[in-house]
């Protein structure tokens, strides 16, 4: 009798057994809130470092306490989520993947803009989704009166569009040219807390 075969099947469910972790954890989901505070609180400091504009090389326990000093009091449950969020930005050289787009839609009200608004309510980071080349409008409905500061950005953290707005009561209009076909994301920020109430796209050309 071959006992070949058994032995090598042995060897792969070990194999199996000891790599389980990692696998669980790298397709492990990390909740859309997190991944806000990231991208609004964190993002921009770290955008840079993939083109070598800024290196971060802080072990996991050195950047947890860089992560609570600018977080402030946030769960280890979080605070491991951000850990995941910055490493996956430094080797992806790109955005961790969210659910939705807003190109699938064309229009988003308020219960779907929360779930995209920072815990602070002073930010809102959007996935607008793989957009093709061409001239493009954005609809947002329902800002207060404060300035704001609204950045078009691709996943390859380029700029397409950056702006200071002056929130009112009614539409306020961006428009934004694509030139490259490219998954694309939209941050809001203010000083004070925003009220986004619907967001809608529209291509021009």
């Amino acid at each position: 009798m071959n006992y070949l075969p058994i032995i090598f099947l042995h060897k792969i469910l070990l194999a199996a057994i000891f790599l389980l972790p990692s696998f669980v954890f790298a397709f492990e989901k990390i909740p859309i809130e997190s991944t806000v505070i990231f991208n609004t609180a964190c993002a921009r400091c770290h955008e840079g470092q993939c083109s070598g504009r800024m290196s971060f090389h802080l072990p996991e326990d050195a950047a947890n306490q860089h992560i609570l000093r600018h977080g402030g009091d946030l769960s280890q449950e979080r605070i491991r989520q951000l850990f995941r969020l910055l490493t996956y930005m430094k080797e992806e050289c790109s955005f961790y993947p969210l659910p939705l787009a807003l190109i699938n839609d064309r229009k988003w009200d308020n219960e779907i803009l929360n779930k995209f608004q920072s815990p602070s309510k002073q930010a809102y980071f959007i996935p607008i989704g793989l957009l093709e080349p061409g001239l493009y409008q954005m609809w947002l409905e329902e800002l207060k009166q404060t300035k704001f500061c609204a950045e078009i950005i691709n996943d390859e953290f380029d700029f397409i569009d950056k702006d200071c707005l002056y929130g009112e009561c009614g539409r306020k209009q961006i428009k934004f040219l694509v030139e490259e076909r490219s998954e694309f994301f939209l941050r809001l920020s203010a000083q004070v807390p925003i009220n986004l109430n619907q967001l809608e796209l529209e291509r021009l050309e």
